[in-house]
C-alpha cells in the first residue's frame, strides 16, 4: 500500500490518496498508521483549508482485508483497530473542510473513513456501506445513524446492503453524484478554499457539539464501546464463521449461541 500527501501550487487544498495493487484497495494496519501519520502532519499546517481522501481510480476501499485480519494476533488485532478509530477521529476534527473522493466500491472500514469526513463526492458506480454484519463482525452505528437516523442505520446495518450512489444522496450520504469525478472535485475544492478559515473551524466545532462528537481526539464518546465489541466479535464464532464463509464462496450459517462482550451466554 502506497500514501501520497500531495499539495496544491497554494497550499489551499491537499490531496491525501492511498492505492495498493489490490483489486479492492484494501486498508491493512500499515497503511492505517500511515494515513494516521500524514493527518496528523495536516493537522499542524495552517494554510490548508480543504483536505481530499481518495483512494485508487477505481476504488475507494473495499474495507478490511479478511485474509489479513485471520493472521493477526490479539495484539496486533488491538493496535489495528485503536489505529483506525483514531483516524477516523482525528480525520473529523480536523479545522478544515475534508472531502472524500469516492471512486467505485465504498465498504466497511472505508466508508467509516469518509463518513468521518465533512463531504462525499462520488461517481455514478460508487456502492457505499457498511455490510460487516455478513460476516459476523460488529458494525459501526455512530457515523451512520448521525446522517441517516436510527431507524434507516438499522436497516443498513442489520442488512449489510451497499448502497448504489443515487439512493445514497437520497439519504444524505453522500454529498455529490457526479459523472465527472476530477472536474467536480475541482470545482468543489477551490470553493471550499474560499470559506473563511478561522470561521470555520470554529462553526465545525459548534457543529459537532451539537452532535455529541468531541472536538479534541480520542473522539466520539462511544469509541471505547465499539473498539471493545469490535474485539468481542474478531475472536467470537460469529466472525469465524462469517469470513470463513466469505472466502470460501458460500453463505454463512450462524448456529453458535447469542453472547455479550463480556463473554457470558445469554438465556
Amino acid at each position: 500500500m502506497t500514501v501520497t500527501l500531495e499539495r496544491s501550487d497554494d497550499g489551499q487544498v491537499a490531496t491525501l490518496r492511498f492505492a495498493s495493487g489490490h483489486p479492492l484497495n484494501v486498508l491493512d494496519s500499515p497503511t492505517l498508521d500511515d494515513l494516521l501519520a500524514r493527518v496528523r502532519e495536516l493537522a499542524a499546517d495552517r494554510t490548508i483549508r480543504v483536505l481530499l481522501i481518495t483512494g485508487s481510480e477505481s476504488v475507494f476501499s473495499g474495507g478490511a482485508d479478511l485474509r489479513d485480519l485471520g493472521g493477526l494476533d490479539d495484539d496486533a488485532y488491538r493496535h489495528y483497530i485503536a489505529t483506525e478509530y483514531r483516524l477516523f477521529a482525528e480525520v473529523e476534527a480536523l479545522p478544515l473542510i475534508t472531502v472524500a473522493v469516492i471512486a467505485g466500491p465504498c465498504v466497511g472500514n472505508g466508508a467509516e473513513l469518509a463518513l468521518a469526513c465533512d463531504f462525499r463526492i462520488c461517481a455514478t458506480d460508487t456502492r457505499i456501506g457498511l455490510p460487516e454484519m455478513r460476516v459476523g463482525f460488529v458494525s459501526p452505528a455512530q457515523r451512520l445513524a448521525t446522517y441517516v437516523g436510527i431507524g434507516k442505520a438499522k436497516e443498513l446495518l442489520y442488512g449489510g446492503r451497499l448502497l448504489p450512489a443515487a439512493e445514497a444522496l437520497e439519504l444524505g450520504l453522500v454529498t455529490t453524484v457526479t459523472d465527472d469525478l476530477p472536474g467536480e472535485t475541482e470545482r468543489a475544492a477551490r470553493r471550499w478554499a474560499g470559506c473563511a478559515p478561522t470561521a470555520l473551524a470554529i462553526t465545525k466545532a459548534g457543529l459537532h457539539r451539537c452532535y455529541g462528537i468531541d472536538a479534541d481526539p480520542p473522539g466520539r464518546t462511544f469509541d471505547a464501546q465499539e473498539q471493545a465489541a469490535a474485539f468481542a466479535t474478531f475472536r467470537g464464532p460469529d466472525f469465524a464463521e462469517g469470513s470463513a464463509a466469505a472466502l470460501e464462496g458460500r453463505r454463512p450459517v450462524f448456529t453458535a449461541p447469542r453472547t455479550d462482550i463480556l463473554g457470558g451466554t445469554r438465556a
